[in-house]
C-alpha cells in the first residue's frame, strides 16, 4: 500500500499523529478501529517487525506477513507464517507465496509450500537447489517418481546412511536385486542397528538366490522375519503363476529337492514392523480351515506343504497345468461334455470332503484352480474368502469373483457348502458355454440342467451335492462326445485351437475285456469313480475307452516287490467286495503307473486287458 492510500483511510488526527511520528499510536487506534491491515503499514515504516508481522496476521494477509517475515530475518517468524500458510492458504495465495519465496532465494522454505501443491517435480527441484538432496529424493519416492529419486541420490553421490539405505529400498522397488543388495550392505556399515534395512538386504539376497546368505543377515532377527523374508530350505527360482494373494514365487526346496509354490500371502504388507492384529486374526482363520482340509488327504484338494500364518508365508507343490481360468473361453465344451463333467465331478468330491466335515471353501475362483500331471483339477486351500480384505490386488478379474459368488454372499451372509454348489453350478455352466451369461440351450443337457439348479438363487432349492455327482458321474452315451478332447486337455493344458475336431476324436485308449471279467465285475468298475483308478471315457460292452496317460507317466518295473504299499491305502479299499477281489487278482507291479507329480494310479489299461 503506498503513502497516499494510507493517508486517504487515516482519520484527520491519526494523520497528524502520524506526520508527528507517533507511529505506535496510530498503530494501536487502528487496531482499536478493527484496522490491523492498516496498522502493519504504519508499523512496517518504522521497521516495527515483530507489530508488523502481529497486525499482518491478526488482518490475514499473509503474504503481506510472509514479506515482513523475510525482511525480519528471524526464523520463528518465517515458521509461524508459513504455518499459517499451510493451514487454510488458498492457491492463488499459495502460487504467489512460493514465487516470493523463490524470488528471495529460499529454496527450502518454497519446498515447504510445493509439497502443498502436489508438485513433487518442483519441491524436489527446490529442496535440491537449498542443498537437501536427500530430501528432493524423498519427495520424488513419496509421489511415485522412484526412479528419479534413484539417480538423484546417484548423481549428488550421496554416501549418508540415510540416503543408502533410501536407495536400497527403491532400487529394489525397480526391481534391481543386486543393487538393492549393494546399497542395503553400505547402509548397514555406517549403522548396523537398522532392521529395516536388514530386511531389505534380506529380500534382496534371497531375490538373488544366495539363502544362505540372507539367513546370516537375518541371524539377529525375530523368527518371523527369517520365515517371511528368507525361509532358508527354499531357492526363489521364478516368480509364479496364480497366488490366492499377494507375490508368488517358484522354488526349488533344498531340504527335498521338490518343485514348490511360495506364496507371500503378505507381500503388500511386507514394510509393516508389526503385523496388523485384524490381520493376524484372518490369516489364522485362514490357516485353521485350509490345514483341516489339506489334512483330509483328498488327492482333489491341494497339499499344503508349509503354512506360517504369522510369517504370511504359504508353500505348495507345484503344478505344471494351467488354471481353469485359462479353459474358459469359446466355444465351450460341449462337444466334450464328458471331460468337463470329469472335472467338475473330481472338484465336487473335493469339496464334498471338506463339507463332511463343516468346512466351507469360500473362495472358487477359476484362476485359482489347476491342474496336475494326471490332469486333474485341484481346489485351491480352503478359507481363501478369509483373505480377501488383506491386499488391494486381489486374483482374477471382477467379472469371475461376481460370477462365482452367491447372491447371499453379496448380501453379507457368510460363505456355506451351498455357496460354494453355487459356484460349482457357475463354473461347469461355463466351461459347457465358454463364456458367462449365455443364452439357455434349446435342448439343454443333463449337465445344462443341473448347472441350472446348482445357481438357483435360493440356496435351500440347490440340488444335494451328492444328487449332483450323481449327475456328473453319468456314463458317456456316444462316442462323438469325446470329439477335440485331445490328450494335452487331459493333461490340464489348452488345447491347440488350430486342430481340427475331426482329428481329436476318441484319443483315449481302448481296451478289450479280457474273458476272465464278468460283465456284473465290469458293470461295477463302470459305476466305481475314484481318483486312484485311470479314468473310464465311455464303454460300449466289454471295450473300454480309457483316459491317456500323460507325458511322464511311467509304469512299476515288473520286479519291484511290496508294491501295494505304494498305493494310497484307499486305492483298494473299495466298497464293493467282489470288484475289489477282481482288481487284487490282477494286480501286478506293471498294474501301477507314477504320475510326473510322484502320485500312484491304477492303470486300468493293464488290469482290463487281463
Amino acid at each position: 500500500m503506498n503513502e497516499r492510500a494510507l493517508q486517504a483511510q487515516l482519520t484527520e488526527a491519526e494523520r497528524a499523529q502520524l506526520a508527528a511520528g507517533f507511529h505506535e499510536k496510530v498503530a494501536e487506534a487502528l487496531c482499536g478501529r478493527e484496522r490491523p491491515d492498516l496498522a502493519g503499514v504504519v508499523l512496517e515504516q518504522i521497521w516495527a517487525w515483530d507489530g508488523a508481522l502481529a497486525a499482518y496476521r491478526d488482518a490475514d494477509l499473509k503474504l503481506d506477513a510472509l514479506r515482513i517475515a523475510l525482511d525480519s530475518g528471524t526464523p520463528a517468524h518465517l515458521d509461524a507464517v508459513l504455518s499459517d500458510i499451510e493451514e487454510d492458504a488458498v492457491a492463488d495465495e499459495l502460487e504467489h507465496a512460493i514465487a516470493l519465496l523463490q524470488a528471495r532465494r529460499r529454496p527450502m522454505e518454497a519446498a515447504r509450500l510445493l509439497e502443498l501443491r502436489d508438485d513433487p517435480s518442483a519441491q524436489a527441484r527446490a529442496l535440491e537447489r537449498g542443498g537437501d538432496a536427500l530430501g528432493a529424493a524423498r519427495a520424488l519416492a513419496e509421489a511415485g517418481e522412484v526412479k528419479e529419486a534413484l539417480d538423484l541420490i546417484t548423481h549428488h553421490e550421496l554416501h549418508s546412511h540415510a540416503a543408502l539405505a533410501l536407495a536400497a529400498t527403491l532400487a529394489w522397488e525397480l526391481g534391481d536385486a543386486e543393487g538393492s543388495a549393494r546399497h542395503a550392505q553400505a547402509a548397514l556399515r555406517l549403522q548396523e542397528d537398522d532392521d529395516e534395512t536388514r530386511d531389505q538386504l534380506g529380500r534382496a539376497l534371497t531375490a538373488l538366490g544366495h539363502d544362505l546368505a540372507a539367513q546370516m543377515v537375518l541371524r539377529d532377527q525375530p523368527a518371523q522375519n527369517v520365515d517371511a523374508v528368507s525361509p532358508g530350505r527354499y531357492r526363489v527360482t521364478g516368480l509364479g503363476g496364480t497366488g490366492i494373494v499377494g507375490g508368488t514365487y517358484l522354488a526349488l526346496d533344498r531340504a527335498t529337492h521338490e518343485e514348490v509354490e511360495l506364496h507371500l500371502l503378505l507381500a503388500e504388507h511386507a514394510d509393516a514392523r508389526e503385523l496388523d492384529a485384524d490381520v493376524a486374526v484372518q490369516l489364522d482363520r485362514f490357516a485353521a480351515v485350509a490345514q483341516a482340509a489339506a489334512g483330509l488327504g483328498h488327492p482333489a484338494i491341494r497339499p499344503i506343504l508349509r503354512l506360517d500364518p504369522r510369517a504370511g508365508l504359504l508353500v505348495m507343490p507345484r503344478t505344471e497345468g494351467t488354471s481353469l481360468r485359462a479353459l474358459l473361453r469359446p466355444p465351450g465344451m460341449r462337444r466334450v461334455r464328458s471331460r468337463a463333467r470329469a472335472w467338475i465331478a473330481f472338484l465336487l468330491e473335493g469339496l464334498m470332503a471338506g463339507h463332511a466335515r463343516g468346512l466351507v471353501h469360500g473362495w472358487l475362483l477359476p484362476s485359482l484352480i489347476t491342474f496336475d500331471n494326471a490332469g486333474r483339477p485341484l481346489v485351491p486351500p480352503f478359507g481363501g474368502h478369509y483373505l480377501s480384505g488383506l491386499t488391494a490386488t486381489h486374483t482374477g478379474g471382477l467379472e469371475e469373483l461376481m460370477a462365482v459368488t452367491a447372491p447371499e454372499l453379496r448380501e453379507g451372509a457368510a460363505p456355506t457348502a451351498y455357496s460354494d454348489l453355487f459356484a460349482v453350478g457357475v463354473l461347469l455352466q461355463w466351461l459347457l458355454d465358454g463364456e458367462l451369461r449365455a443364452a439357455p440351450p434349446e435342448d439343454p443337457t443333463p449337465e445344462d440342467r443341473i448347472a441350472r439348479a446348482l445357481q438357483s438363487p435360493d440356496p435351500e432349492d440347490r440340488p444335494r451335492a451328492e444328487d449332483a455327482l450323481r449327475v456328473l458321474r453319468r456314463q458317456v452315451a456316444d462316442v462323438h462326445e469325446l470329439g477335440g478332447a485331445s490328450s494335452s486337455m487331459t493333461a490340464g493344458q489348452a488345447s491347440d485351437p488350430g486342430e481340427s475336431p475331426s482329428a481329436l476324436l476318441a484319443t483315449g485308449i481302448v481296451v478289450d475285456a479280457a474273458e476272465s471279467w464278468t460283465d456284473a465285475e465290469l458293470d461295477a468298475l463302470s459305476q466305481h469313480v475314484f481318483p486312484w483308478l485311470q479314468p473310464i471315457l465311455d464303454r460300449e460292452g466289454r471295450r473300454f475307452t480309457l483316459a491317456p496317460w500323460p507325458e511322464g507317466c511311467a509304469a512299476l518295473r515288473e520286479d519291484v516287490t511290496s508294491f501295494e504299499t505304494l498305493l494310497d491305502a484307499r486305492a483298494l479299499a473299495l466298497s464293493t467286495p467282489g470288484l475289489e477281489a477282481a482288481i487284487r487278482d490282477r494286480l501286478r507291479p506293471q498294474s501301477l503307473v507314477r504320475t510326473p507329480s510322484g502320485a500312484w494310479m491304477l492303470a486300468l489299461d493293464d488290469l482290463i486287458a487281463r
